[in-house]
C-alpha cells in the first residue's frame, strides 16, 4: 500500500501504541488498521539506522544479557 492515500476514521490505542484505522485497504472495501510509524503521520525516521538512543539501549540488553550468563547454573536452583 506503499504511497497510497487513505481517508483516516479514526485513531485509538492498541497494546499501548496509537493506530489508525483507515477506510479503503483491501480492494478499497475494508477497513485497514495502520500503526502510526508506518503512516507520513508518525515521527520522522532516523537519519541512521541507529541512532544514539538506540545504541545505549541496545548497550544496556547486551551487559544484561552477559551478566545473565555469568551466573552459574547452580546460583538459579
Amino acid at each position: 500500500m506503499f504511497g497510497q492515500c487513505l481517508l483516516v476514521l479514526f485513531a485509538k490505542r492498541r497494546a499501548g501504541a496509537l493506530v489508525l484505522v483507515c477506510a479503503g485497504g483491501v480492494g478499497g472495501i475494508a477497513t485497514v488498521t495502520l500503526p502510526l510509524a508506518w503512516t507520513d503521520r508518525g515521527p520522522a525516521a532516523a537519519v541512521h539506522r541507529l541512532s544514539v538512543e538506540v545504541l545505549m539501549v541496545l548497550d544496556t540488553l547486551i551487559a544484561a544479557i552477559v551478566d545473565l550468563e555469568s551466573v552459574e547454573v547452580k546460583d538459579l536452583v
